[in-house]
């Protein structure tokens, strides 16, 4: 049996991605990794894997977003037509046109393909009132998913919200593979072993976390907001780590509003990260509203697997809301009731039992949701082929 050979294209190359890189790697096949930038958190890209480079995501503004994900595109594009002839396409929408590839290079040369759709476009968009829906492009876009989902040779997303959501572009049933983190990477760790909690003077405080992307769609706002309504509470520390389009305006509204209880910092390196988050008592999670059907974040499971209480900031009936309720491990909330957020921090700062159990619960979540989900892609991509 000849060996099976597959071009994986993502602009950022993250964990998820390498997991599942490499577990093809480990099952026989050849796989060439199409990519802006690889970040690594605790496992290494195979060192087998062929890698080209293309230009790095750029998301300081909106217009380097937009530039960064057509050249990224038409390089792929350019890339797949002259030097991958012979090998599956398997796609991400990272940036959200290289699913166009996978159509185009079927139509041309009977090119097989793979979609994984872990945010839905235009959608995301459109919710977010970054494109009209009547506009031209949304309408061009939405030809093209119908186009794209109906000639792909698996369809994958992340949970049932997203693949309702798939429905308006084709009548088939894609995979659902949540996403996953390695529970032994992050776990919790005692806040007197924390070298972290210790150097930001948290050993003793009750600390709330918000770890990830400042980005246009993320309510950090209310984050900054219910932090305020706290500002008395000499016990509670606020701590917002990360970049973003955001950023600028978050420390401007904190040093406005003086808020000592709320401390900055940038993106933490790998090896500081299990530590960074296993200091949190309570993490935030964030969907920003209308995109409870197209999007679920991936920092809810790094969440779970620390064993923080969970503060979602989100629909009830989102993918996010409803995992939040299944697992019991904290409370959803819409992002404009700071005042009921704040409460809700100040009755788990003073109620041990209660905060334990939702720790717990999250720890234990976070078993169901591990490297072992990366399987389920070869195994549907292998199975078509």
């Amino acid at each position: 049996m000849s060996r099976k050979r597959y071009l994986y294209i993502v602009n950022v190359t993250r964990q998820l991605s390498i997991d599942m890189i490499n577990h093809f790697h480990r099952q026989g096949a050849e796989v060439h990794l199409i990519t802006g930038v690889i970040e690594v958190n605790y496992a290494q890209l195979d060192p087998g894997v062929r890698v080209t480079y293309l230009i790095k995501y750029n998301s300081t503004s909106a217009f380097r977003r937009l530039f960064t994900w057509m050249v990224f595109t038409v390089s792929a594009f350019f890339h797949v037509l002259f030097r991958s002839r012979k090998r599956e396409l398997i796609l991400i929408t990272s940036p959200p046109f290289v699913v166009f590839l996978g159509w185009i290079f079927k139509k041309l040369r009977n090119q097989n393909y793979h979609l994984i759709i872990w945010d839905l476009y235009p959608d995301a968009m459109i919710n977010f009132n970054m494109l009209r829906e009547n506009s031209l492009l949304a309408r061009v876009w939405k030809k093209m998913n119908r186009r794209c989902f109906a000639r792909a040779s698996t369809l994958f997303t992340l949970g049932k919200h997203l693949a309702h959501a798939m429905g308006k572009y084709t009548e088939r049933t894609p995979v659902i593979v949540p996403n996953w983190v390695d529970t032994a990477f992050i776990k919790p760790v005692p806040r007197a072993e924390n070298a972290f909690a210790s150097r930001y003077g948290l050993t003793d405080k009750f600390v709330v976390m918000y770890s990830g992307n400042l980005g246009i769609t993320h309510n950090i706002e209310a984050i900054v907001n219910t932090a305020e309504l706290l500002k008395e509470h000499s016990n509670i520390r606020f701590l917002i780590i990360g970049e973003g389009a955001k950023k600028a305006k978050i420390t401007q509204m904190v040093s406005e509003k003086g808020l000592d209880n709320v401390l900055l910092l940038p993106y933490q390196d790998k090896e500081v990260l299990p530590f960074s988050l296993g200091s949190a008592d309570i993490g935030f999670v964030t969907l920003g509203e209308g995109a409870e059907s197209v999007s679920v974040p991936s920092k809810t499971y790094y969440t779970f697997a620390a064993g923080s209480a969970v503060i979602a900031l989100a629909s009830k009936e989102s993918e996010l809301g409803l995992l939040v309720d299944k697992y019991q491990c904290g409370r959803i909330f819409q992002g404009s009731d700071c005042r009921a957020i704040a409460d809700y921090i100040l009755y788990l700062s003073q109620n041990n039992a209660e905060l334990s159990r939702l720790k717990e619960n999250a720890r234990m979540a976070s078993f169901d949701f591990t490297p072992a989900n990366a399987a389920l892609y070869y195994e549907a991509i292998a199975a078509a082929g």
